[in-house]
């Protein structure tokens, strides 16, 4: 197995290597470094770095049929987590993780927001999916802690509603507005159809891909729903083909699904262009589907993280990729892994506290709001007082699926339509 940046933490001051704390060593290096100050051997900058560990509680999906889905895109928190506290954490302070499992499930999000706010965290990075952010933010809110997930649900990213959760990610409408813009538009679709996972996530697409569709004066859409635990695609596929459908907008967010969806429109010789969610930019898709079915399949992803002709993504965003790299988890899930949110969200508290000198969470979240042009590894973000969906559209492009296999991509980045 690759070594992990994670694994390579430092002990000092009573952390763990795997970012736990281990509260005696840590209660008696501070002793130590207290003693010493009083003394006169120390200065209050080192004893500051002392100070409680700064704990960020951690949703992630270890158990359940998506444990390797979700599970690995918490990597890009813990790329941060390491830089943050390498650079001498934020203010003084180290972070260090407290995790709890969710298996993926909604229900169970009420017992995990408990158990994780029972140790008064910080803040909260995850837990993945639009359905279970949905069922976890209402705690978040009302404990008034900060709080992101990789949930692209619009009404996450409402600050009158939940003040607390910020969403440093593309959010459905923007995706959406990318897709069939592009669809209709460039690609001169005649006849759209949409295939979507019965989630929150899939729901959400649909519905504002029809709003849009309706604006541009096209109705009577024909849409598929599958179950998320459907084992075969295969009618909802050929429902679509059924009705005449020369274009698909994809509201799936797992590979495994994408690959049942395109395997059944190979098999059928039908390869209308589609155009779906990031997730399926997964280079693991190709372990099930023959390369030969995706080269009409596109999705939204975020232009920092693609090319285009000579323009390669910035140095920035190569180092990001070769961390993610070397972390053997990631492997077959690379994209979904760079573009979570949880990176630019730790990035985004450390912005807060420092610009508001302060940990205080009212003087965090008012810096919070206020932050324009944050430049985040995904891109440009602004948030506000009404508004903590912060990523500008500009940031949003397609791009091609089967561009996985040039060896620009790293596994990470894609060849971008429209230059």
């Amino acid at each position: 197995m690759k070594h992990s940046q994670h694994s390579r933490n430092s002990t000092a001051f009573g952390l763990k290597r795997d970012g736990t704390l281990d509260r005696r060593g840590f209660l008696a290096t501070a002793a130590q470094l207290g003693a010493s100050m009083m003394a006169g051997g120390l200065a209050p900058s080192v004893f500051a770095q002392a100070q409680a560990p700064l704990t960020i509680g951690w949703i992630r999906t270890t158990t359940g049929r998506l444990a390797s889905f979700y599970g690995p895109q918490y990597i890009s928190g813990l790329i941060a987590l390491d830089e943050i506290n390498a650079a001498g954490g934020i203010m003084g302070r180290q972070l260090v993780r407290m995790e709890v499992d969710d298996e993926a499930s909604p229900a169970k999000q009420p017992a995990v927001a408990k158990k994780i706010l029972d140790v008064k965290p910080f803040a909260i990075v995850g837990p993945s999916g639009s359905s279970q952010a949905l069922a976890s933010v209402a705690f978040s809110t009302e404990a008034k802690v900060f709080q992101t997930a990789n949930a692209a649900a619009v009404e996450m990213g409402d600050a009158v509603k939940y003040p607390y959760f910020y969403q440093p990610m593309m959010d459905t409408t923007r995706q959406t507005e990318a897709m069939v813009r592009h669809m209709m538009e460039t690609m001169k679709v005649k006849r759209l159809g949409i295939i979507q996972e019965n989630t929150a996530f899939g729901e959400q697409g649909t519905k504002a891909s029809l709003a849009i569709l309706a604006k541009m004066g096209i109705t009577n859409v024909p849409v598929e729903v599958y179950p998320i635990t459907a084992p075969d695609l295969s009618p909802y596929v050929r429902n679509l083909r059924g009705a005449n459908v020369d274009g698909v907008l994809a509201w799936i967010a797992t590979a495994q699904a994408a690959a049942m969806a395109f395997n059944t429109m190979h098999r059928l010789n039908w390869t209308p262009p589609v155009v779906g969610h990031y997730g399926i930019l997964t280079e693991s898709i190709f372990d099930y589907v023959p390369v030969e079915a995706l080269k009409n399949v596109y999705a939204t992803y975020y232009k920092s993280l693609t090319w285009s002709g000579d323009q390669a993504p910035g140095e920035r965003q190569l180092a990001y990729a070769k961390k993610i790299n070397s972390y053997a988890e990631a492997k077959g899930n690379e994209p979904f892994v760079a573009s979570a949110p949880f990176y630019d969200f730790l990035y985004l508290l450390k912005h807060g506290v420092e610009t508001a000198k302060s940990f205080d969470i009212e003087k965090v979240r008012q810096a919070l709001d206020n932050t324009k042009d944050f430049k985040g590894m995904l891109g440009t973000m602004s948030f506000s007082a009404t508004s903590h969906s912060g990523l500008s559209p500009d940031n949003i492009v397609l791009a091609s699926l089967a561009s996985a296999k040039n060896p620009k991509s790293m596994a990470i980045f894609r060849e971008r339509l429209g230059g």
